[in-house]
């Protein structure tokens, strides 16, 4: 979303802190209220100079004072934009604090390289807004995959950090490196509608450090729809609103897994489903030959089906290769654990020999001495290695891409909700047809029963019957009704029965009288009213097909688009994960090549000390 359209000029707006404003001070308060308006305008921010002074028992204080909060709170904002789109731009997590000993807040400082620290803007955000942010920017833009943060810890994790001092110390390391890759994957390797959005720039705003509530209710969050399935799925702050009136789809949930059939199952529904609509099409319209609508929702593509395949295949490999990470962490302590311990044994061993007098025992004792130390240098290596490379550089950006590519399966489960619910608007379509002919043919048979003028007990039978279904049929129609949904003054709209009273119901205004004493199967519905209520039911019908074919209209645009959208984004989303793939293993192979070079280096000037030892 672009932030130059409707929410540029009006993103700060709502900012609590450009409306602080100072009370006049009256010439009769007290002297306690005086000291604290002295307070208060000293710690405003100074007036523009404009050559003549200030009368601070001006009421026009407030309005100077006002404006230049909000022009400063202005220009800081209209700052973050430009730097956040200055390729020299450097975004870290810098450091962490504890506040009110319960609640830990990360410091995100925004620096230009080759600038002043002074110049550096630096906000501190909590755990639950790095997730508010990204739950957000997964509802403004469903078709992009939005980089992970980690996960949410349960109760009982937090029971153990809190005892293990230790262990919370590495959640929260782990923390700031996910968080700073999160951040700079929206900057810097996302799509620019990320980069560009004006709730990224209000988080990364110290003016909404601690009013992050407000930003999430201002444009253009305030504007999504609770149910994203009832939203424009290319804008979902789009404001059109025949969006309101789709259907909802049940079990919806960005969270939760995806238990859909795949692509390639709901392909066969959307082929079968347009054959039926072809069909009507013919019925509809006399013709004798199928014509072609470019504007109609009808296949799958092939590569989306090939992308859903993709993703669960990576996910796979990458549960393995976490398997191995494990395991491979798991022997390094060891590893080390075993160097730590055997170079501890040396150099007490080296002191052990060094104290017998002779000169061979010396000799030996500083053999061994330089021993346990390449030992040591040896075990410092390796822990270097898996402390600073594997597991920040190697094992983290693993489990980031099983979170990338679950986050791409979620926009592919959006996708299938989108299917179910554009099949859903043709069913409803077909049902409300198929109610419009039955009742018409059901309204002719009792005309043409009663045209016969036959005095038979068995056909004023069949007509009653007839009448009584009609009846029966439009009392559950009022339970549930269209016709208020699309645009009636009533949401339950109950059909005129002036000709289908109750036997012991009596015409308002009618006295009882002999006239009106013949029994309830003497009393016939009259054909006028009959006929005004057919027209009545006729033309609430053909309402609700007319908006159901606007919608119909509106969701087969959205779709083309939406899968258009999707296919493009997709495999930008894989050239991207092959780029980062390639940058790990290259990374991961330079510090296993360090690595090597530091040992080899450490035992070859062990094995020069020990020959110059002989010697």
């Amino acid at each position: 979303m672009d932030d130059d359209g409707l929410f540029g000029d009006i993103e700060q707006d709502n900012n609590p802190s450009l409306y602080q404003t100072i009370e006049p001070e009256n010439d009769k308060s007290s002297n306690g209220n005086k000291e604290q308006h002295q307070k208060l305008t000293s710690t405003s921010p100074e007036p523009h100079k404009t050559g003549a002074s200030i009368d601070f028992n001006n009421n026009n204080v407030d309005n100077v004072v006002g404006n230049n909060l909000i022009n400063s709170s202005i220009g800081l904002s209209q700052r973050i934009r430009k730097m956040l789109n200055n390729p020299k731009l450097t975004v870290d997590v810098i450091s962490s604090e504890r506040v009110m000993n319960s609640i830990v807040v990360y410091l995100i400082q925004l620096k230009v390289k080759g600038a002043k620290d002074s110049d550096a803007i630096i906000v501190k955000r909590r755990y639950s807004e790095f997730k508010s942010l990204r739950d957000n920017m997964v509802k403004l833009f469903p078709t992009l995959v939005i980089p992970p943060i980690p996960e949410k810890h349960t109760l009982l994790t937090y029971l153990i950090n809190a005892i293990d001092s230790a262990r919370e110390t590495s959640v929260i390391e782990l923390r700031k490196r996910y968080f700073r890759n999160f951040l700079q994957d929206v900057i810097f390797d996302s799509n620019v509608k990320l980069r560009n959005c004006p709730l990224l720039h209000k988080f990364l705003d110290p003016n909404y450090e601690s009013c992050w509530e407000s930003a999430i209710n201002e444009p253009p969050v305030s504007l999504i729809p609770s149910n994203l399935l009832l939203a424009n799925p290319n804008d979902t702050t789009d404001q059109n609103g025949l969006y309101l009136l789709l259907p909802s789809v049940t079990g919806f949930d960005t969270d939760s897994p995806d238990n859909l059939s795949g692509l390639k199952k709901l392909n066969d529904d959307i082929h079968k489903l347009h054959a039926d609509i072809q069909i009507y099409d013919l019925k509809e319209n006399n013709r004798h030959e199928i014509a072609e609508n470019d504007s109609v929702f009808s296949d799958i593509p092939i590569d989306l089906i090939n992308f859903e395949i993709n993703f669960h295949q990576n996910i796979k490999v990458l549960h393995d290769i976490q398997k191995l990470n494990t395991r491979s962490v798991k022997n390094f302590k060891t590893l080390i654990s075993s160097l730590i311990e055997l170079g501890g044994n040396l150099n007490n061993f080296s002191l052990q020999i060094h104290d017998a007098s002779t000169k061979r025992n010396k000799s030996l004792s500083s053999v061994v001495e330089k021993f346990g130390s390449a030992v040591d240098s040896t075990f410092l290596n390796y822990e270097h290695f898996l402390l600073d490379r594997v597991i920040p550089e190697w094992d983290d950006p693993v489990n980031r891409f099983v979170q990338y590519y679950f986050s791409a399966l979620q926009l592919v489960k959006y996708y299938k909700y989108k299917l179910i619910q554009f099949k859903l608007i043709y069913k409803l379509k077909f049902n409300k047809v198929q109610e419009m002919n039955t009742f018409h043919d059901s309204v002719n048979s009792v005309k043409h029963l009663k045209d016969l003028d036959i005095n038979s007990p068995s056909i004023k039978k069949s007509i009653k019957r007839i009448e009584n279904r009609q009846h029966r049929g439009r009392q559950l129609q009022s339970k549930k009704s269209w016709y208020g949904l699309f645009g009636g003054t009533k949401t339950t709209f109950t059909l005129p029965e002036q000709g289908l009273q109750q036997p012991n119901e009596q015409p308002h205004g009618e006295p009882h009288g002999e006239e009106h004493s013949e029994s309830p199967k003497d009393i016939t519905p009259n054909p006028r009213d009959l006929k005004t209520q057919y027209q009545h039911k006729m033309q609430h019908i053909d309402k609700e097909l007319t908006k159901l074919d606007q919608l119909i209209d509106l969701v087969n645009g959205d779709m083309i688009t939406l899968t258009q959208n999707l296919q493009v984004n997709f495999q930008e989303f894989l050239d991207k994960m092959e780029r980062k793939w390639l940058t790990i293993m290259l990374e991961f192979v330079r510090a296993g090549k360090q690595l090597f070079e530091e040992n080899l280096n450490t035992w070859s000037d062990f094995k020069t000390s020990v020959g110059e030892v002989d010697d």
